[in-house]
């Protein structure tokens, strides 16, 4: 798992204010991961390097991309997910 540290980091946020966005945001990277690798994190232990980056590369999308707007020019969320497919397929599970 990520820590909000290390996602703040990643994000390069320096204050506190958006702690709240960015804990629910790794929660939902973290769900996302597991429904890839159709496997809980915890059976990676410890996680792999390029597991942790694709979590940090779906906080960052839905930190940047949240505010929805017609006219919005920005990161693709289904490039994103393709891409973390991507590197997550090596540690993925065939089945459930």
């Amino acid at each position: 798992m990520i820590t909000l540290q290390e996602a703040k980091e990643f994000l390069r946020v320096d204050g506190d204010d958006e702690e709240n966005l960015i804990a629910s945001l790794i929660v939902a990277a973290q769900e996302l991961t597991e429904d890839v690798l159709r496997r809980p994190l915890a059976e990676l232990e410890p996680l792999p390097e390029t597991v942790r980056q694709a979590m940090l590369i779906v906080v960052a999308t839905l930190y940047e991309e949240r505010q929805i707007s017609k006219d919005k020019t920005g990161i693709d969320i289904s490039e994103t997910l393709d891409l973390v497919r991507r590197m997550l397929f090596a540690y993925r599970k065939e089945r459930f």
